[in-house]
Order: structure tokens, then C-alpha cells, then sequence
């Protein structure tokens, strides 16, 4: 199964007129064959979500948390019996039935804070761990810009993106552009109220692509995993990811998944967001309990 595709050209498409013929092409970088025959057989998938990993517990919060409580979560998790999956395997299970090991879990990591370089890479080696990494192409373009290395309050530039990439423990998400705000009375890449559809189909495509073709540009790969900026979601843009050759969506909604050898159980992937200040056995009794 395809982790992820080098890919040698790419034409390059700016107007949405042209959106789904782009698509077409990312779906040709990054297509998955689908098997005629499914599967019966449906995998329960919790999938944690975390966003910056800092030493300092003056910044942990909700959102923040320490080195040691990520450890403690690892470990946690493999005294447990999971097994740590990646993004590619979920998706290998359900186009190419690619078994996946008993008790899975997905961790996710969002907004591409360069803490996660140092911090979470490393720990992912040591617990034979997996991870998607999601990228705000915004925020990287900005910080490759700069070329700062910033473990406070930095994010990836794009050649530490490559490397995740390259690396066989991380997928790399496309977190948006820019849609990592709440400006101009949006939430994330949700439609606005009242919002004219084709005008937001034009807006969130355009966003979506332009992430898609940075990436493309300065790696010489595309993310096939989209996740919702503060996981806010409008039902006309599945059909759009698909079209631009994604293959999943995450969301943030708290829940287990449900994953079948169906490509739609794929998309809006719920979340269990860990916050900082609970022993691992609190937060993970969320799920465990169910």
C-alpha cells in the first residue's frame, strides 16, 4: 500500500474553474485501487488528538502538554495492548483489506508545531509508534521563511516537513492554508452562515489546493489526510476532498470510529482531545469504558 508518492510533475492550476481537473490529478498522484468485494469485518478505532508538547507547565493546558505526560500515555497504551497504527495502515485496511493489529490506536498531532520535531519524533522511535502530523501551510511558509527553530512557539518549515515525509512513523495532514482562524466571522473552513454554497466551494477549494500545491512544490509530496481546523465542518466539503484525491478527514468530536472496508467510513474521523493535568489512566478511561 502507498504511505506516500513521490511525485516528479504537477501542473499547476490556480482558478477554481480548474478544481476538478486538479483533483483528478491528485487523485492520480495518490489513488488507492479500490477492491471490487468488501469485507464484513468492522475495526473500532480511538484516535487521540494532541497539539503542542512543551517542558514548561506554565503553558500546559488544554491544548499543551508535557514531554512526560505523552510518554505516560505511550506507555500507557502499549501496557495496554494497543497498537499503534498510522494514517497509510487505516487506509491500506480499508482499500486493500490489509489486516491491522489487534486493539489499534491513531494519535494525531495538529497545527505542525515545531515542538513536535522535538519532542514527538523521538518518542515515536522509542515506542514503535505512529502518528499523523497536520500542517498549517500558512504558518510554514512564514517560519521557512524565517528559518526559525523556535521549540516555544514554532512550526515546521519545509524541509522538516519533508522529513516527515520521509519518515516511515509519520503521515503528514493538510491542516489548511490558511483557515486556522476565527476572522471575518468563520470558523476554521466551515461555511458562514447564510454563505452563498458555490461562493464556498470556490473559497474552501482554493484554500485546500493552495496547501496542496505548497506542499507539493517544496516536498515533492501531497497529503491525502485532511484535518478540520478546530475540527469545524461543513457536509458539502467531503465531496470536494474527495475529488482532490483525499483520502480521510478528521474532525474533533469526541467518539469511537467505526471503520469498515467502505472509503466513506474514512472521512470526519472523530477525536479525543488530551489535555494536560489527568493521569493517562483518566483521560484513556474515556474510551475504555465504552
Amino acid at each position: 500500500m502507498l504511505k506516500k508518492i513521490k511525485v516528479f510533475s504537477v501542473v499547476v492550476l490556480v482558478s477554481v474553474l480548474y478544481c476538478g481537473i486538479l483533483g483528478m490529478l491528485f487523485n492520480h498522484i495518490s489513488a488507492v485501487p479500490v477492491l471490487s468485494t468488501q469485507a464484513e469485518d468492522t475495526v473500532e478505532l480511538p484516535i487521540v488528538m494532541y497539539h503542542s508538547v512543551l517542558k514548561n507547565t506554565s503553558q500546559s493546558g488544554k491544548y499543551v502538554v508535557t514531554p512526560t505526560e505523552l510518554e505516560n500515555d505511550l506507555k500507557y497504551l502499549t501496557k495496554r495492548g494497543y497498537s499503534f497504527i498510522s494514517g497509510s495502515d487505516l487506509i491500506s485496511f480499508v482499500y486493500d483489506n490489509t489486516p491491522l493489529p489487534e486493539k489499534p490506536v491513531l494519535l494525531t498531532f495538529d497545527d505542525g508545531f515545531y515542538n513536535n520535531y522535538g519532542y514527538v519524533l523521538p518518542m515515536l522511535t522509542k515506542y514503535d509508534a505512529k502518528a499523523i502530523i497536520s500542517i498549517v501551510g500558512k504558518y510554514t511558509d512564514e517560519y521557512s521563511d524565517s528559518n526559525e527553530k523556535n521549540m516555544s512557539y514554532g512550526y515546521f518549515r519545509w524541509s522538516d516537513v519533508y522529513d516527515l515525509f520521509m519518515n516511515k512513523r509519520t503521515d503528514v495532514g493538510n491542516h489548511s492554508y490558511n483557515f486556522h482562524s476565527n476572522t471575518n466571522g468563520r470558523n476554521g473552513s466551515k461555511r458562514k452562515n447564510g454563505e452563498d454554497l458555490e461562493q464556498y466551494k470556490t473559497i474552501f477549494c482554493n484554500d485546500t489546493i493552495k496547501a496542496q500545491e505548497q506542499c507539493l512544490s517544496k516536498t515533492g509530496f501531497s497529503p491525502v489526510i485532511y484535518t478540520y481546523p478546530f475540527g469545524a465542518y461543513s457536509n458539502e466539503t467531503t465531496d470536494i476532498l474527495k475529488e482532490l484525491g483525499f483520502k480521510m478527514s478528521l474532525i474533533c468530536e469526541e467518539g469511537i470510529n467505526h471503520i469498515s472496508h467502505d472509503p466513506d467510513s474514512l472521512f470526519l474521523l472523530k477525536r479525543y482531545n488530551r489535555p494536560s493535568g489527568i493521569t493517562s489512566a483518566d483521560f484513556f478511561i474515556k474510551w475504555e469504558n465504552q
